[in-house]
């Protein structure tokens, strides 16, 4: 019988927490996701590879020999719909719009060890999402506006960037405050699920929410109202600490997670250290391949598809048998969202195998972060490597490829992501900001480099985007090979053990604390 202890207990409070975590990456990531699923149908058709129609720029005589004209992909007798969108961005436009985003979340990773020391990651998340919903709901009035041109836009999404931004980092803290070692790689595999559920259902839903009588500014409005109930249950269930939960702890999940609980208090980041430390610079630098590779893929997928594969969206009220509205719903957005879905599993696979190695055997702790690590480095590296060498004709074997480099992705959990919640106890929010500042760096970088190196949406350009994503991966891959670790840093002088007895008193002068500053960190 499964008791509070358990991790899977249908009353287990951490387990509440996770998923809630979980519930939040989902929603605004579908908050934020949802722009590039939806600029398909927002722009006017020529603005996809300014002024010029996609079949002719695959029709080139540059592109004759390397990139050989294909038909439209169709499955069955399927009819494409042509999007009569009214806005015009030029791929300059789209880089710069997607690109902000990300650069109002890097705004706000130079300030999340701050906002989590001062109001607690608990807080911040929920403030931060109260701000992506307001701007859900702004974007399509704010887009439609031309008198400013895309500042207006721009603006906004750097402010919805900055909201989410602070999510990462106090994600990192929570997981480090309730979770034990030996299940942190679970816990991170079970919050960071909700990155690829916000694609799978960005991808999958958005196109048929623009076909709505009321157009594709329900893209927008359906996610926002969405973002309401998540902003109402992380305000009912997330606390900062087991400490700030003792009214829905059971003693026995409590001594649970406090037994082996490290203890900082007050605490504020010894950044000589952390900067002197390869450790952190090679999570730093996994962070910065993760969010390349995910970022850039996420954002710019679908329009790879529609330009150098030639498959387009369709609407499911074209159609009226089962067998008809099965063939569109595959062409409409499952292509996009098949390697998102392998994801979400293959993340769950290494998530259960690594904690159940590090179970076995504590000693296994770095080996299993380092050759996570890899796993994911090089096969994301060696599959966009072979993806420099596919065209048109063989599309099959490109989505296969995409499907596997998303896979792999998922080892960045239980490598980097992991070594960032334990090398440190003490210093978990300042390890999870740093990371995530290179991380955000990235996700502002490769959506305006990709906007940027694919204009014309060709092969040729193309194969140069995968270039440098493999070369990305590699180069950080073998660097957190030879410098990674899961080890207790011996620069982390602050951390401490914390018997179950200093726990529970805490429990009763826990009202008396200054929230603002106390920070408590697990192992």
């Amino acid at each position: 019988m499964s008791t509070s202890c358990d991790l899977w207990s249908v009353r287990s409070v951490r387990l509440r927490v996770a998923v809630a975590i979980a519930l939040a990456l989902t929603i605004e990531g579908l908050m934020r996701s949802n722009l590039n699923m939806a600029v398909v149908c927002m722009l006017n058709s020529t603005a996809l590879t300014d002024g010029k129609p996609i079949i002719s720029s695959l029709n080139t005589s540059s592109v004759d020999r390397s990139s050989p004209s294909c038909p439209l992909l169709k499955f069955g007798d399927v009819k494409s719909v042509e999007h009569k969108g009214t806005i015009f961005w030029t791929s300059h436009d789209r880089a710069i719009i997607f690109a902000s985003f990300y650069a109002g979340g890097l705004a706000a990773t130079l300030a999340s060890e701050v906002l989590n020391r001062y109001i607690g990651a608990t807080k911040s998340v929920l403030y931060g999402g109260i701000a992506n919903v307001v701007g859900t709901f702004l974007t399509p009035f704010v887009a439609s506006q031309t008198n400013f041109g895309t500042l207006p836009i721009i603006l906004l999404r750097f402010v919805m960037g900055f909201g989410q931004g602070v999510l990462w980092p106090c994600m990192m803290v929570l997981v480090g405050q309730w979770f034990p070692a030996t299940e942190k790689s679970t816990a991170l595999a079970i919050a960071t699920t909700g990155n690829q559920l916000s694609v799978i259902i960005a991808m999958f839903v958005t196109a048929e929410l623009c076909q709505l009588p009321w157009g594709w500014p329900m893209a927008f409005h359906v996610y926002a109202i969405c973002g309401i109930v998540m902003c109402l249950i992380w305000y009912l269930v997330v606390y900062d600490s087991p400490c700030h939960a003792d009214h829905k702890l059971s003693k026995e999940e409590l001594q649970y997670i406090t037994t082996e609980r490290q203890k900082t208090r007050g605490h504020k980041p010894n950044w000589a250290a952390l900067l002197r430390s390869p450790a952190v610079w090679a999570i730093a630098a996994s962070s910065f391949a993760h969010n390349y590779v995910t970022v850039g893929t996420i954002t710019y997928l679908p329009l790879y598809y529609k330009t150098v594969l030639n498959m387009s969206l369709t609407s499911v009220r074209e159609k009226e048998n089962v067998s008809d509205f099965i063939q569109i719903l595959f062409q409409n957005g499952i292509l996009s969202a098949v390697p998102f879905i392998l994801q979400f599993f293959s993340k769950v696979l290494y998530a259960g195998i690594s904690d159940s190695a590090k179970k076995k055997d504590s000693s296994s702790f770095d080996v299993v972060t380092r050759w996570t690590n890899s796993s994911a480095s090089f096969g994301i590296g060696f599959c966009f490597f072979l993806l420099c060498f596919c065209d048109c004709s063989q599309r099959a074997f490109a989505i296969f490829l995409i499907c596997c480099a998303m896979s792999f992705v998922s080892g960045y959990i239980p490598g980097y992501s992991t070594s960032a919640v334990s090398i440190a106890p003490g210093q978990t929010a300042a390890i999870a900001a740093f990371s995530r500042f290179w991380g955000q760096i990235a996700s502002s970088l490769a959506p305006y480099h990709i906007g940027a190196y694919t204009k014309q949406g060709t092969y040729e350009e193309w194969r140069l985007v995968f270039a440098v994503i493999a070369a990305i991966c590699c180069a950080s891959g073998l660097f957190f090979h030879c410098c990674g670790t899961a080890s207790l840093q011996a620069w982390d002088s602050t951390h401490s053990k914390v018997p179950l007895e200093v726990a529970q008193e805490e429990l009763i002068d826990s009202s008396k604390l200054d929230d603002s500053v106390r920070v408590t960190t697990v192992d």
